[in-house]
């Protein structure tokens, strides 16, 4: 088949498949905008921001020797910054689904950290509320990749060590970088075992435990807080490939968006997945933006963005 020709297939593939999506799972339940709130900066591939523990954490310089971690009230009104920096690391990187605070304040934080000759190393960071007392955990071989903070305070992590699929995915930690358990092996989760399903996966705190998210391996785990898994659904039926964002509010409901590229990669739309947990079953509600994200979950008012500078504030129907 003639390239061009094979192009406009695909093309038209993927539009089927998009249309499709909406119609199966479009639902006629809406989210109602509630209100807005400009952040003082832009997020850009060397900002990330996330609503967490009733703030937005806003990640300055994340690849850089010290980045600036800023907390913004609900209103957009910065309420504390600090640098974070670790002894002997010349270049610090901070990636998606890597930074949480928790209940209290404190922070959880991964990444990688580089000495002067580049040689890395991931590491697991707390950070007290005020920013001035911090614990790193050296982690390697261990990779992670997503954290958070549970109610109890302490750090739930989610990576992978090596190609070893009996390895366990999910790690907890308290506050002094004791290893408190290790759960969940890549051979449970029934898939390839070149998936690595902990990438691009998202760790959130529920009311009573933590939920991991894993796109990558079609699935997703809550469990409770001494790490016995207590539920288990199929993720949302977006494409598994993509950067995917979670909320989940205090209500127990979860939500989660992704971005739906065409061939060129040319954004066409976006759209919120929301769970029903009784039908087991996710719902798409479609959005009229050509562009949009989850940052999380105040309450139940979803904190989203569609310009990467303004919080556009969602309210799902009937709670």
């Amino acid at each position: 088949m003639h390239r061009n020709a094979l192009s406009l297939v695909l093309v038209l593939l993927f539009c089927f498949w998009t249309s499709e999506v909406a119609a199966q799972f479009r639902t006629a339940d809406a989210l109602t905008p509630t209100g807005s709130t400009e952040m003082p900066l832009t997020i850009d591939n060397d900002r990330i921001a996330v609503w967490s523990g009733g703030a937005l954490v806003f990640v300055q310089d994340r690849y850089s020797a010290a980045p600036i971690f800023r907390i913004l009230d609900r209103n957009g009104t910065q309420v504390s910054d600090f640098r974070f920096s670790i002894p002997g690391a010349a270049l610090i990187n901070i990636y998606d689904n890597s930074v949480a605070r928790g209940s209290d304040g404190a922070l959880a934080i991964v990444g990688t950290a580089y000495s002067d000759d580049s040689r890395g190393g991931m590491f697991v960071a707390w950070v007290s509320p005020d920013g001035q007392q911090q614990t790193i955990i050296r982690t390697s071989p261990f990779l992670p990749h997503a954290v958070t903070l549970a109610s109890d305070g302490t750090i739930w992590v989610a990576g992978q060590e090596g190609r070893d699929t009996t390895r366990p995915l999910i790690r907890r930690y308290d506050k002094t970088g004791k290893l408190l358990g290790s759960f969940i092996p890549w051979s449970r989760l029934g898939t390839d075992p070149h998936t690595l399903p902990f990438v691009l996966s998202v760790l959130l705190p529920l009311q009573d435990g933590v939920l991991w998210y894993a796109p990558r391996a079609h699935t997703y785990f809550e469990f409770s807080s001494d790490g016995s898994v207590i539920e288990r659904f199929k993720s949302a039926p977006h494409p598994e490939h993509d950067l995917t964002f979670v909320a989940v509010c205090g209500d127990g409901g979860v939500f989660a968006s992704t971005r739906i590229t065409s061939e060129g990669h040319h954004q066409t739309n976006w759209g919120i997945f929301t769970l029903d947990r009784q039908r087991r079953e996710w719902s798409l509600i479609p959005r009229n933006e050509r562009w949009g994200r989850l940052l999380g979950c105040d309450g139940t008012g979803l904190a989203t963005t569609t310009d990467h500078k303004t919080i556009s504030w969602l309210e799902p129907a009937g709670r």
